[in-house]
């Protein structure tokens, strides 16, 4: 199979003289030793982000959806506002054992995590029946930035991400070993990521084409349709508690989900005009988050999987190359196009990933088995881990490339970027740091205040935040679906009666305090007797300012009244 692989690349004239020369010498990398290491790998991978998120200096705090689903938690439900109860049970169950601390929020993401990788291990060796390809294919992930992150915060894409990973390797099993008495525990695996994001049963259909794309055998698959329907049936199930949540509650997931996907009759950012724009800026942003050498090998690996298809159809290698290539491309496609109609955000790619990275080891080591055939990719490869290399410690605390933007920001003039370098531009992680401060400051104005004193927030996620920091981690409440002047979108909070700010829906709150946090908003004035601004609370890092906060003490609540037209989901 390695042979036929090196003649497919080299010139016919020249295909009866290859000898493959192998770039790296591995024959101690048996089986056993590569399992050694993927074992080692992942643990110690485990151990060291456990400690990272356990350490009182964690450089990180929750981000505003990690917070926000903390909160959903504390009353679990069949269905939330804008996602399945999958992330609030496991949020959950986390903290019922260890507390509700930002670690423990986390530790679901960190197994999942691993189990990913796992499932990464045994698809990649299913596929070809290389433990050496695998371990690759491991490693492969482990210096990718996004990957890095997105195994540390809790939010839906860990069991999102998960699921589609199990699904894919069940399909594999059904597809390459006739296993069929897989089809229903793909439905299991459909239906329970469906519960964390619901872009999860868009795995059905990839999962047909990429029958349909796979040939006779592939096809032969589908037309036993007894094991997909019976699939299907069982995925659909899970949809029967989000249905019955959503039928009691205006169905505003479904608002939401077309709202957020440019399915519904408004879109943002400027609409199909503005489409290019977001189309490139989206593609920039997936070459940025998996870094643009990586992004080169995983089209190079692409348009060679579609050429080893092409010129050799019987070629198993090719087969289960395209296999993986027809998982990620529809999804990969998909989320581009959102943008069309609304701007996507850079993670939603994120599934496909995770076969274009096996890919990706499968097509360099193609490349490995001749000196030749590896010389033009060692530019790339060599940079594609130094940068993944480097990026780690960012990853993990941004505030040590502070003194390079500082450098920068007093070297680099103005004309070369069109704007002035900053912090709050340039760290993607600035909106998770001084959550804790901010808490520690509103709980020491709160209990200034007095009892019943209560915390208000513009922003929802904000609101989160504070339920989680503020001492005591009390209920707290949303104020921004309530302003008359550009209202921000409804939340779960819109539909929690006793978060209300409605003083006919919940009484309690008339005539108390509160402590405000966000932008002074007019509607203060008419919901409060007295409106009084505290100093702004800078944040600051390695004594640079990152972000600051506005805090108000208000009194004498009188309520609130939520504008019904022009509600935003």
């Amino acid at each position: 199979m390695e042979a036929r692989a090196v003649a497919i690349s080299a010139p016919v004239s020249e295909q009866i003289h290859v000898t493959p020369r192998p770039v790296w010498r591995v024959a101690w990398l048996t089986p056993k030793v590569c399992r050694i290491i993927a074992i080692v790998l992942l643990a110690y991978g485990f151990i060291s982000h456990l400690q990272y998120l356990r350490d009182p200096n964690c450089p990180i705090d929750l981000s505003g959806d990690e917070a926000h689903y903390w909160d959903w938690s504390r009353r679990l439900d069949w269905s939330y506002y804008s996602k399945g109860p999958l992330v609030a049970y496991l949020i959950r169950a986390s903290c019922a054992v260890f507390g509700d601390v930002m670690w423990a929020v986390r530790l679901p993401a960190l197994v999942l995590g691993v189990g990913t990788s796992v499932v990464t291990y045994l698809l990649t060796l299913k596929l070809f029946k290389s433990d050496r390809l695998a371990l690759g294919a491991v490693l492969l992930n482990h210096i990718v930035p996004m990957f890095v992150a997105g195994s540390l915060l809790m939010t839906i894409d860990p069991p999102f991400f998960f699921c589609w990973a199990l699904a894919t390797y069940l399909l594999a099993l059904i597809v390459f070993d006739g296993r069929r008495w897989a089809w229903p525990l793909v439905g299991l695996v459909v239906g329970v990521g469906f519960l964390a994001k619901y872009a999860m049963f868009l795995w059905l259909p990839i999962a047909g084409l990429a029958l349909w794309m796979d040939g006779p055998r592939g096809r032969r698959d589908l037309k036993a349709w007894e094991g997909w329907v019976s699939a299907l049936a069982i995925a659909l199930l899970f949809t029967i508690p989000i249905i019955v949540w959503n039928a009691r509650n205006g169905w505003v997931s479904l608002w939401h989900v077309t709202k957020q996907t440019g399915t519904a009759a408004e879109t943002e950012g400027g609409g199909l005009l503005a489409a290019p724009a977001r189309v490139l800026e989206f593609l920039a942003g997936q070459v940025a988050v998996v870094g643009p050498p990586l992004f080169v090998m995983m089209v190079a690996a692409a348009l060679y999987a579609r050429r080893v298809r092409r010129e050799d159809e019987a070629s198993e290698e090719g087969r289960r190359a395209w296999f993986l290539l027809w998982i990620a491309l529809p999804f990969f496609v998909m989320t581009t196009l959102v943008n069309l109609r609304a701007k996507a955000q850079l993670n939603w790619p994120a599934p496909a990933y995770f076969t274009l990275m096996i890919l990706v080891a499968w097509y360099l080591s193609t490349r490995l088995r001749d000196k030749e055939l590896w010389r033009p990719w060692r530019a790339w490869f060599y940079p594609a881990v130094a940068f993944g290399l480097l990026m780690m410690p960012v990853a993990h605390d941004f505030s040590v490339t502070y003194p390079l933007i500082a450098w920068a920001e007093g070297n680099i003039s103005k004309p070369w970027f069109g704007k002035e370098l900053s912090v709050r531009q340039l760290d993607p992680t600035v909106k998770l740091r001084g959550w804790e401060e901010l808490g520690a400051f509103v709980s020491e104005e709160r209990e200034r205040m007095g009892p019943g004193t209560f915390v208000l927030c513009e922003d929802y996620q904000a609101t989160s935040q504070m339920a989680f920091y503020v001492h005591g981690q009390p209920a707290t409440y949303y104020m921004g679906s309530y302003l008359w002047q550009n209202p921000k979108r409804h939340s779960q909070f819109d539909l929690w009666e006793d978060r209300s700010l409605d003083p006919e829906v919940n009484p309690g709150l008339v005539g108390k305090d509160a402590i405000y946090v966000g932008w002074f908003k007019p509607d203060l004035w008419d919901a409060f007797e007295t409106v009084e601004e505290l100093p702004l609370l800078d944040i600051e890092r390695e004594g640079v300012k990152i972000r600051k906060f506005r805090v108000f003490r208000c009194y004498n609540f009188r309520g609130m009244n939520r504008p019904e037209v022009g509600r935003k989901f």
